[in-house]
């Protein structure tokens, strides 16, 4: 037995949780969880080593005069168990936009969301919150219609009127289970697939990809999909070339 973690005999037609092969008669310690799986090594530290941590710190002239920023630098035991992660290999699929996967996990985990924030609202600062703070607090990096929101908001909290409030339920009215029950409905792993999908998708809305291809994945779909982009990149080109012809142009006249 390996002094941390537990151990696992493979089977000699298994191939493991790794990207490698295990040969036989080898013993391999693994960082392994629902989300990834990754070999780890382990280094024996030296007397002499140390780790150092580096930081911005204020000088004491500073706080009396402008100047640039000092380093900071801090010194500390390197732990005795250190372990280098080898590569990493997901064993969860991330969300594909628009899918039945990502929508089976939105609904219960904005209905939590909706529910947590309001519950904490009222905890800290005594009061409820307005359909546009609830979809401007929660949801600014994700697309819902305001009438699938207001649906959804509607299952955990009571609406007045007059102040057009929003307040949670309580528990027991109307079916609802309340807030850590609502947690319970999807699990930390879909959690992570799901924030994965959303960076993923700000970072080509951030490059200027804002129209996503939601077709299959067979051949002749992805082979649309290149002819798209590779007209698009052609007429990139295209438009660029335009230019700098406009602006040779206006430079002639100009001498």
């Amino acid at each position: 037995l390996l002094p941390e973690g537990t151990t696992e005999i493979l089977h000699p037609k298994v191939h493991g949780p790794f990207m490698g092969e295990i040969d036989e008669g080898m013993t391999q310690s693994g960082l392994i969880s629902n989300l990834f799986a990754a070999p780890i090594f382990r280094h024996e530290p030296e007397p002499s080593d140390f780790l150092m941590i580096l930081g911005k710190k204020p000088s004491y002239k500073q706080h009396h005069r402008e100047g640039a920023p000092s380093l900071g630098v801090f010194l500390r035991p390197l732990p005795s168990s250190t372990f280098c992660v080898g590569q990493t290999e997901p064993r969860v699929k991330v969300f594909a936009p628009n899918t039945t996967g990502e929508k089976t996990f939105q609904a219960p985990f904005v209905t939590y969301q909706i529910a947590k924030n309001l519950h904490r609202t009222e905890t800290k600062e005594g009061r409820g919150l307005r359909f546009d703070e609830i979809n401007d607090r929660l949801f600014a990096n994700t697309v819902i219609l305001p009438n699938a929101l207001r649906q959804r908001i509607k299952q955990v909290a009571s609406y007045d009127k007059n102040t057009q409030i929003w307040t949670t339920k309580s528990i027991g009215f109307e079916d609802f289970p309340g807030v850590e029950a609502l947690g319970r409905r999807f699990s930390p792993e879909g959690v992570a697939a799901f924030e994965t999908s959303r960076a993923a998708h700000r970072r080509l809305c951030d490059m200027g990809m804002h129209t996503l291809y939601s077709g299959s994945s067979s051949v002749p779909s992805v082979g649309a999909a290149m002819v798209y982009l590779t007209c698009a990149v052609n007429a990139a080109r295209e438009r660029k070339s335009k230019m700098s012809k406009m602006v040779e142009h206006a430079k002639a006249l100009k001498g």
